[in-house]
């Protein structure tokens, strides 16, 4: 049997502001580059958040005795549907965007970035960058077995995951 686990919620902020919001991620590790020495957004130009994938990897393989916690991929269908309300007053909008579709989406909203920014001139005040990262935690046995047979709680392994 397998059950989805977290996902991670990354806000960054301008240096003016408090350090990044990070919801279930131990900032002290996350930031640390290969010498081991501290590294956060107010003292850094770039956050390279490709890396949060092989440390989670790391802490898995240190923490997980088990060894039932697996990364998982996240895939998007190929259709999606944008829901889009013109002004206040009128009423909402839903558009299915095929992958042709997403792609003109994805160039419009990149020209307006490329526009705000004068071609990446002027720096963006604030932003936010949502990253979700998501673990499956694997049981030998179905959900049943777990619990009847092999005498285990199955929220008690996915509380200990879900601290990792």
């Amino acid at each position: 049997a397998e059950l989805s686990a977290t996902k991670t919620r990354l806000s960054v902020k301008p240096k003016g502001q408090a350090q990044s919001d990070l919801t279930k991620t131990d900032t002290s590790q996350l930031y640390k580059d290969s010498k081991g020495l501290s590294e956060t957004p107010q003292n850094s130009k770039s956050v390279d958040f490709t890396l949060i994938p092989k440390k989670l990897d790391a802490k898995f393989e240190a923490l997980d005795t088990d060894s039932a916690l697996r990364p998982t991929v996240i895939k998007t269908g190929d259709v999606w549907t944008k829901r889009r309300q013109q002004n206040l007053l009128t009423n909402m909008h839903k558009v299915t965007l095929t992958p042709g579709m997403q792609k003109k989406e994805r160039n419009k909203a990149f020209d307006l970035l490329d526009a705000l920014s004068r071609s990446g001139s002027l720096p963006i005040a604030c932003a936010e960058l949502h990253v979700f990262v998501a673990a499956t935690h694997c049981f030998e046995n179905s959900l049943m077995a777990t619990v009847i047979q092999d005498n285990i709680n199955p929220i008690e392994k996915m509380e200990k995951s879900m601290l990792i």
